[in-house]
């Protein structure tokens, strides 16, 4: 059996690519460039590279062409308000057409729930992130594969490394995580590698996955834990403080990404380690991440993160 696998030198994707060579799968890796050092870095553990757009139906068809399988993920809307749901069309209609028999996506926890949740009657929160990402489920619920799995995963741990770091916590690196949230709010955390952990365990059992949708996440700890978690690891002082949402905006912070601070206070993702353990895969715990990905995190010299 051989898995395709979009967004390949992404983080999720590239989580998947791995965790399915550790399997013993084959793989064949979707990306823009097939020269571009992500993707000669991963042509060397051993995947095959295949380039394709994710907006061009004919490349994406050439490119899926002899997989069984494929792990399906978009960019959320952004300046392109419809590139997740239009992407998620074109390449479902391109499995299709091409024999794909399993389908995993990824999504995002709560998609299910959004419409109830509180503040959305009154219009708190970005409607079209959460309408594009049930719309991208829709159409692969709506394919008529043999067989699909959808998961939601709750927010990345990789987001407290580099490259993402940079402009989600841009203070890190001088030992302050400054954010909309809340002292007591929890954060709802999954390690990428997780993501790729159980894209493998799908695939390899189709019988016991197909048809599921599931939550994500593999740790719950609040920001003021998390910064005594990276002192520990650091050996430098890292507090956590909260600050207005309008003082993160003036000071560069994405206003996307601000009201999604404000959104775990109110909302949250409701995905939990549970969830995993239920699975039979014991989720990874911040602790045992950060241990593991410390140069991605405080990187010896800044000029690694230039």
């Amino acid at each position: 059996m051989k898995t395709a696998v979009t967004g390949a030198t992404g983080t999720q994707g590239g989580a998947v690519v791995r965790a399915l060579l550790a399997s013993g799968k084959a793989v064949r890796a979707i990306v823009r460039d097939r020269h571009s050092p992500a993707s000669m870095a991963l042509k060397r553990i051993g995947a095959e590279i295949a380039e394709a757009d994710l907006d061009d139906a004919d490349s994406l068809h050439i490119a899926l062409r002899g997989a069984d399988a494929l792990f399906s993920v978009q960019l959320a809307p952004g300046v392109d308000p419809d590139i997740e749901r239009r992407q998620a069309r074109i390449l479902m209609d391109a499995a299709r057409g091409a024999g794909i028999r399993h389908v995993v996506h990824s999504s995002v926890s709560n998609t299910g729930a959004f419409d109830n949740m509180a503040g959305w009657a009154e219009g708190r929160w970005e409607r079209n992130y959460w309408e594009s990402k049930r719309d991208a489920e829709d159409h692969v619920r709506h394919a008529d594969f043999p067989t699909y799995s959808i998961l939601r995963p709750a927010f990345m741990m990789d987001n407290f490394a580099i490259p993402k770091a940079q402009w989600m916590f841009p203070d890190l690196f001088e030992g302050k995580i400054l954010t909309a949230i809340e002292p007591e709010t929890p954060m709802v955390l999954i390690a990428a590698e997780d993501i790729g952990r159980v894209v493998a365990a799908a695939i390899v059992d189709p019988d016991r996955f197909g048809g599921r949708t599931i939550e994500l996440a593999g740790d719950l700890l609040t920001l003021p834990r998390i910064a005594s978690i990276l002192t520990e690891l650091k050996g430098m002082m890292v507090r956590a403080r909260t600050l207005d949402p309008a003082t993160l905006v003036e000071r560069g912070q994405h206003a996307g990404w601000v009201q999604s601070q404000q959104w775990m206070n109110v909302v949250n993702y409701p995905a939990r380690p549970a969830d995993m353990e239920a699975l039979g895969i014991a989720p990874t715990r911040f602790t045992d991440w950060v241990a593991r990905h410390a140069d991605q995190i405080f990187p010896p010299s800044r000029n690694d993160i230039s």
